[in-house]
């Protein structure tokens, strides 16, 4: 799907078909950044090096491992820059739309629900046994991600229940998200969509899967945008990470309250924009634009309860929003789908965890994605080739200012705290580069010594300094993860293939080694 820039921020522009794109379910392939330093006279390594595997985001619908037109945003070299040539950088694909993320009981039978979740362990199975080869170490292989990257990462750490070993060691994410997405009984919300996909790609509205592989990708790569076409219009995406009743037992929230993690994480950043959601927010005006949103966002007259708690914290007529219903919807999608997913990883792993907010070049410029840019820009000129390529529209002289001011001020430091964390899983390893040690944030109400990376003012105000965030707050993700469970114990207990929690969590959202 195409791009725009609009805050700073790289995001997807709805108005781009994703036809437009090249789509092909053959796509999985990767590439392996290694510092030609690392080998002798001979071509044989001379150490191994640590590992970092990177998911790029998207929503679940576009992206891919490159950008093209020799953009360099994933080739990870401002990474093995930063920390001067000790580390490698992998970069692989995964199916995306309905490719990668069609779900459902149907596809539970005779599919395979949440493909792309299986690409990504692929990439990490492919690292583990192959490389050595190139001098990288697989027992220090760290998994980066950003947005649907980032969401999927959390995926892998929640996979099976917690059972299955993820292959890598610590973890990075930059605004974890994924879209909720629960409904896999008989004729649920999920088969509801696969019948729409296949109605699209000319097979009818019946299960039949093998009608789908027998008919031409043009079709499918229609069907696909078909799917599409509804976000336009409500701001949900259509597939992404579904309870499958294997790999994705429930919502990813229970997962963490009931302690259904991999638990042997030595080390990671948790990251979020401040201006998370807002530019993912549909314009709802008024009240009933406001609930016809949470009737798709969680469907159907069972949960008509769920629905009315959230009117009730969410008072979009009362401060702080005044009225103001998009600010207001923004609230829900940004707590939802976005922080609580931070507070969650943090309550998982609250003692190797350093969290950021990152809020350059001002709070509400902080959009969604606007943080990959300090994290991988090469120098001004390559920033500038990425903002343009991203909205030719946005100008160059704009994008020299910005470029400019984020090279001046943010980027050295970013990436000297991220190349630390790349090479020893401590973001405050190394020479000693940075302003301060960033030390693991504090459990609370709201979450202290967190890293704040803001406009630097000289005088006035530093670029990186400690905070207390509040947009991920222990009773506004315990009310989501009350939420949740309320939406799974909603279904029939009969249906044996989901798991049903018949306590609900005594965590108001507090770290979960507290529950």
């Amino acid at each position: 799907m195409g791009q725009q820039l609009v805050g700073g921020s790289l995001l997807p522009d709805l108005r781009a078909p994703l036809k437009d794109l090249p789509q092909d379910e053959d796509c999985l392939f990767l590439d392996v950044y290694v510092p030609a330093s690392n080998f002798d006279a001979n071509g044989n390594p001379i150490k191994a090096l640590p590992v970092v595997v990177w998911f790029y985001g998207g929503a679940f619908a576009f992206g891919a491992k490159e950008l093209g037109d020799g953009i360099s945003l994933y080739t990870g070299q401002a990474m093995v820059t930063a920390t001067n040539n000790e580390v490698i950088f992998v970069a692989g694909n995964y199916r995306l739309g309905a490719f990668g993320w069609l779900a459902g009981r149907y596809m539970q039978s005779w599919g395979q629900p949440n493909a792309g979740l299986y690409d990504q362990a692929l990439l990490l199975n492919w690292t583990n046994q192959y490389i050595s080869r190139v001098g990288g170490n697989p027992d220090r292989v760290s998994a980066w991600g950003e947005s649907a990257g980032a969401g999927s990462i959390l995926h892998h750490l929640v996979r099976e229940g917690g059972t299955v070993k993820p292959l890598f060691n610590t973890f990075l994410v930059q605004s974890p998200a994924f879209p909720w997405s629960w409904d896999n009984q008989p004729f649920g919300t999920l088969d509801e969509t696969y019948l729409n996909f296949s109605q699209a790609a000319g097979c009818g509205r019946n299960f039949n899967i093998t009608c789908l592989r027998n008919v031409s990708i043009d079709t499918l790569v229609n069907a696909n945008d078909y799917l599409y076409q509804k976000v336009k219009d409500t701001g949900i995406y259509p597939v992404g990470p579904s309870v499958d009743g294997t790999w994705v037992q429930t919502i990813p929230a229970l997962s963490f309250a009931y302690k259904q993690f991999y638990p042997a994480i030595s080390g990671a950043i948790i990251s979020h924009v401040y201006n998370e959601s807002y530019s993912f927010t549909p314009n709802v005006r008024t009240q009933n634009d406001f609930d016809t949103f949470l009737a798709e966002f969680i469907p159907g007259p069972a949960l008509a309860a769920v629905r009315s708690q959230i009117r009730s914290r969410y008072n979009c007529v009362a401060a702080p929003y005044h009225g103001d219903f998009k600010l207001c919807l923004a609230a829900v999608i940004g707590d939802s789908s976005f922080f609580c997913n931070t507070r969650d990883l943090y309550g998982a792993f609250p003692s190797v965890s350093y969290m950021m907010q990152y809020a350059f070049p001002s709070e509400a410029d902080a959009a969604h994605a606007s943080d990959l840019l300090p994290a991988f820009m090469n120098g001004i000129q390559d920033a500038v080739d990425i903002i343009l390529n991203a909205d030719p529209d946005f100008g160059e002289a704009k994008a020299y200012a910005l470029a400019t001011d984020l090279d001046e001020s943010i980027k050295d430091v970013y990436q000297a705290y991220f190349g630390a964390f790349a090479a020893s899983g401590n973001p405050n390893s190394g020479p000693p580069t940075r302003p301060f040690n960033w030390p693991v944030a504090s459990p609370g109400e709201s979450l202290s010594n967190v890293m704040r990376v803001q406009q630097y003012i000289p005088i006035f105000q530093s670029a990186f300094v400690l905070m207390t965030d509040r947009q991920n707050n222990a009773s506004v993700c315990g009310f989501w993860t009350n939420i949740a469970y309320q939406i799974v114990n909603a279904k029939s207990a009969d249906d044996s293939t989901n798991h049903f929690h018949k306590q609900p969590p005594t965590s108001n959202g507090a770290e979960y080694d507290e529950l």
